[in-house]
């Protein structure tokens, strides 16, 4: 039992009752540590795990490693893939297909491009050009270019690579041998513009609708270049005179002509082909008709016809510089709007936002004059500016183009994925413009780094309650389907879920009892949608979840709590969604006598029928940074300040029950609470309080008209800041962490005495009735994180150990309990980053979370009793990213009365590139695979609209029979059909021959009718064989 001494703390400013007596003392308790004897052997509550073969099992690994790039999208094989400033590229299919490749180069990966369906394209910011093999998941082919690769462009459907170069030359090379090709192209625009010195190619495009047709732009000129006739054949060049505006970042340094002319940054088709845009140095937009070369319009983000003179020339400071810019076409692609990235901003505020003009349908080419045209780009229907709230730079944007891959990979994308400058991805929904954190669109490996992780933890969860509810959330709306799983699921023998906070106010719970995190399955609450606000000082500094009660509490980056409850949504109303959130609540920043506790509960998002509603804002009130949070499952929340408060709220009535300020008795200074930990023993509920000057204080929670607290006892334990306190029950070593069971109904066995683990960043103590028991002592902040775990021994008892976490010395190692003999010591295989470390957890049987840095994570089993489900996906342990059945659509075309020329065939285009006809087979696998699903091969063209795409499903007990042969039709009546009317009008054939001789005629059609049927079968029959073995 717990000694009690009272008045060693005391409210600031408040006087101490002293009693005459000696003997109790004023000082802490400084009772000397008990010796125990040291074993080599496990024993105490740990006896028998001395013949567990601890070692580190790697369950599912989250996030990646370094700051992402860029990323790229294949809508057809369902695929994404991300590199990292470590060059690691990561390709992603649905859950638990992922594939991770280093590529050897020590330039930064500029771009990625999906090209064939089975070949992944990586260009560095130099000479190099990688080819990604996605049906052996290696690197087929390295392509090393003399001079510096400054522009490059594919298209899906073709095998040829276009690069330009800082010389001013454009090549293409073949990416399935590795090969360049005859053409080579010499800069064009030395006979306009001669003394240019900047001769690099800064941009290339294909148009949209003609592959035959390359659009170059250089650095003066943009030309558009015909492969067939080998030639320019139109030429785009901006020219300002005197007196015009032109853009808002302007020089105007005129020539010797007295024209300005604005260095070309980028131009891009429109998704129809007939009409071109040029981007400038100085922010100009201009339009051109692509088939007359006739300039339509100029324009700057917010200003038109800035071409004219108007003698208002630009002066003020600079914009930032428009760096990207896409074309983007709805499912219709004449439905069409500019997407862009800079130009709205001072330079001096960076890249934040990115600017949308929608023009809604195109005019009608044939019937549309260029003044109307002109009005039609000076006039969007509606243009906008999306903000994305970071502090980081925008540094690329990628649309996800879902209809098709083709127009440049901008046909109807949902969601714009976003590179920043700190390495973190985000991704936006369009055409709305607001951001999309679902995790559920994305595998748990992608949706680990959006937005970015602020905080991480887990706990243990009742198996039966978590998959209750999983059932009513769950949500299968993945954006990717590829690829098919090899890595198998663990058998769930006891239930666990990961917590994560995030940047701009969103925390995520992950089920992680089957050893991955299911995206599908992930709850999330988002805090931007309660409190109105997705500024980054509402993202998540702590969060503690109560497992038993569904429960969960969070602290944000401006000191503020927020308490929520898992419930059925009372005011469900999924119409009304975002548009109708309440109000009426009080102010949240008022800056007049602000009250603790605001009752938020009627901001619970309308469009929520199940999940962790809000409840209870608990303000700051100026006490300095959030210390310590933990949310008990006995209905207490405690919560420790910077400035020493110590702040306990009692959730059944949302009333604060504590609110003192801890003082040092001897020094009269603040004692800051670092770790709160409730817990049940002798002599009853008790709240641990353990504080930056390694003491633990122990409040005893005293029922009656309302809950109160009382200081109990207080020991100095630790030699620095206890970060971490564990009770567990003295004779089992279970661990004692106060349930709802110990209130409504105890055992006698929760009534025993009390032990307590205190740790620090350099020691672990062992704390029972006021006095140490054990002391392990490490380097100065080498210990990182503790946890207890255990498991069923041989022995037929259930024993527990300690694990230690050091991130410093990046090991794992197993202690016994209570003496804190070493049972294990393991190496952790992860580069794992001190700082993040402490975010890491140990869980039952043998589960560690393991936090490696700020974009990565681990869960992993030190026991090895995690048993793998196995399928018959999951024999051969690899995961498969190609699906054969998937063909390739068309490549859209263009109408020839329009365009006045045909456009160039593939047969045509490959004898022209290669010098000869394409080859049936190579060394290569890919080569025919990719050829298996091309729109150009001619045994592709009956099935072109008919063979839909078969992806795999994880929940389906049967898997589709093609799901890895080559395209098929699907078993139809079609065939039936056709036999039919051939018999029809055979039948009547013979009829007009033999119409006098019925016998003759009668005889006939018998024959007739069993040849049908006969023919039907044989049809019938042969589909079906030939969908099975996939020819």
């Amino acid at each position: 039992m717990f000694k009690k001494k009272i008045g060693l703390l005391h409210k600031k400013g408040e006087k101490e009752e002293r009693s005459p007596s000696p003997e109790p003392s004023l000082r802490p308790s400084l009772k000397p540590p008990i010796s125990l004897p040291r074993s080599r052997g496990a024993s105490g509550v740990s006896a028998g795990l001395d013949s567990v073969p601890f070692s580190i099992e790697e369950l599912q690994a989250y996030g990646v490693a370094g700051k992402v790039k860029t990323v790229a999208f294949d809508p057809l094989q369902s695929l994404m893939a991300i590199v990292t400033d470590y060059n690691h590229v990561h390709i992603f299919g649905q859950s638990r297909v992922s594939c991770a490749l280093t590529l050897n180069t020590t330039s930064a990966i500029r771009s990625l491009r999906f090209v064939k369906g089975v070949y992944l394209v990586a260009v560095d910011s130099s000479k190099t050009i990688f080819v990604i093999s996605l049906a052996a998941k290696k690197v087929l082919h390295k392509i090393v270019t003399s001079s510096q690769i400054t522009a490059f462009e594919t298209d899906y459907s073709l095998e040829f690579i276009y690069v330009g170069f800082s010389n001013g030359l454009v090549k293409a090379f073949n990416i399935e041998s590795g090969l360049d090709t005859i053409l080579s192209l010499r800069e064009q625009q030395y006979n306009t513009f001669i003394l240019e010195s900047d001769v690099h190619v800064s941009s290339i495009k294909l148009n949209p609708r003609d592959f035959g047709t390359l659009l170059i732009s250089y650095t003066k000129m943009t030309i558009e270049f015909n492969l067939a006739e080998n030639k320019a054949v139109k030429q785009f060049v901006y020219k300002l005179s005197k007196g015009a505006p032109g853009g808002e970042n302007a020089t105007y340094k005129y020539d010797s002509s007295g024209y300005y002319i604005p260095n070309v940054v980028q131009s891009l088709w429109h998704p129809n082909g007939l009409h071109v845009v040029t981007i400038h140095d100085d922010n100009s937009l201009v339009f051109w008709d692509a088939l007359t070369g006739e300039q339509i319009l100029a324009r700057s983000p917010f200003d038109s016809y800035i071409d004219s003179p108007s003698g208002d020339i630009h002066h003020g400071p600079k914009m930032t510089k428009i760096k990207k810019a896409a074309w983007l076409c709805e499912h219709d692609p004449e439905r069409t709007s500019l997407l862009f990235c800079g130009g709205d901003s001072f330079e001096t505020e960076g890249y934040h936002q990115l600017v949308r003009m929608d023009f809604g349908r195109m005019l009608s080419y044939s019937m549309t004059s260029y003044t109307q045209m002109a009005k039609y780009y000076a006039q969007p229907k509606q243009q906008n500016i999306f903000a994305i709230h970071a502090a980081a730079n925008i540094v690329d944007f990628v649309p996800l183009g879902e209809a098709s891959p083709y127009y440049d990979g901008n046909h109807d994308p949902k969601l714009i994925a976003l590179t920043l400058s700190d390495g973190s991805l985000k991704f936006m929904n369009y055409p709305t413009g607001n951001l999309s954190f679902k995790a559920s669109y994305f595998p748990s490996t992608v949706s680990w780094l959006n937005p970015k992780i602020t905080f991480s933890a887990s706990a243990f969860i009742d198996k039966r309650v978590l998959n209750g509810m999983i059932d009513t959330h769950s949500s299968r709306n993945s954006i990717l389907k590829g690829g098919i799983p090899g890595r198998p699921k663990y058998k769930a023998d006891v239930g666990s879920v990961i917590v994560s906070g995030h940047e701009n106010g969103y925390i995520r719970i992950w089920n992680s009892s089957e050893g991955e995190l299911d995206s599908s399955t992930a709850f999330e609450i988002d805090i931007s949608r309660i409190l109105l606000d997705d500024s980054p000082h509402y993202s998540i500094s702590k969060v503690s979840f109560a497992a038993e009660q569904l429960e969960l509490s969070c602290s944000m980056y401006n000191n503020d709590v927020l308490l929520f409850s898992y419930q059925q949504n009372k005011k469900y109303q999924p119409a009304q969604g975002d548009l109708n959130r309440r109000m009426s609540s009080l102010e949240l920043s008022s800056t007049k006598a602000e009250r603790q506790i605001i009752d938020i509960s009627d901001r619970a998002p309308r469009d929520l029928k199940k999940g962790f509603l809000p409840k209870v804002l608990v303000k700051s009130m100026g006490y300095g940074t959030v210390t310590a949070l933990c949310n008990s499952n006995v209905g207490f929340v405690g919560i420790g300040y910077e400035s020493g408060q110590l702040v306990v709220i009692d959730r059944r009535s949302n009333t604060v029950i504590y609110n003192t300020q801890l003082i040092d008795d001897g020094l009269s200074l603040p004692i800051v609470p670092t770790s709160i930990e409730f817990a049940y023993g002798q002599p009853g509920l008790l709240m641990i309080v353990g504080t930056r000057i390694g003491r633990l204080l122990v409040f005893e929670v005293v029922s009656g008209i309302r809950f109160s607290l009382r200081l109990v006892e207080q020991i100095d334990s630790n030699d620095a800041e206890i970060l971490e306190i564990i009770p567990i029950n003295s004779d089992t070593g279970r661990p004692s962490t106060a349930s709802i069971r110990h209130l409504s109904s105890p055992l006698p066995a929760d009534k025993t005495p009390l032990s307590i683990i205190a740790a620090s960043s350099s020691d672990i103590r062992i704390v029972k009735n006021g006095s140490k028991m054990a002391h392990k002592t490490f380097g100065k902040g080498e210990l990182s994180k503790i946890g207890i775990t255990g498991t069923k021994t041989q022995k037929g008892n259930v024993a527990f150990c300690l694990v230690a976490l050091m991130g410093a010395t990046k090991k794992m190692t197993v202690y016994t309990i209570p003496s804190l003999s070493e049972l294990s010591s393991m190496r952790i295989p992860y580069r794992l980053e001190a700082k993040y470390t402490p975010q890491s957890s140990v869980l039952p049987l043998g589960d560690v979370f393991l936090r490696v840095n700020e974009t990565e994570a681990a869960l992993v089993n030190i026991m090895g009793l995690r048993q793998p489900v196995m399928s018959l996906e999951t024999i051969n342990g690899d995961d498969v990213l190609f699906l054969r059945n998937i063909l390739i659509p068309y490549r859209p075309s263009t109408n020839y009365f329009v365009k006045g020329t045909s456009s160039l065939s593939y047969t045509k285009l490959y004898h022209l590139l290669v010098g000869r006809e394409r080859p049936e087979k190579t060394n290569h696998p890919e080569y025919e695979l990719a050829w298996d699903i091309s729109p150009y091969n001619p045994a592709n063209y009956s099935l072109m609209g008919t063979a839909k795409p078969k992806y795999y499903d994880p929940n389906a007990l049967h898997q589709h029979p093609g799901l890895t042969d080559k395209p098929v039709a699907p078993i139809s009546m079609s065939t039936v059909t056709r036999n039919i009317s051939r018999w029809k009008q055979h039948a009547q054939n013979r009829l007009d021959v033999a119409n006098n001789r019925v016998e003759t005629y009668v005889a006939d059609l018998n024959d007739d009718f069993d040849k049908f049927v006969n023919e039907t079968k044989n049809d019938a029959i042969k589909g079906a064989i030939n969908s099975k073995l996939g020819l």
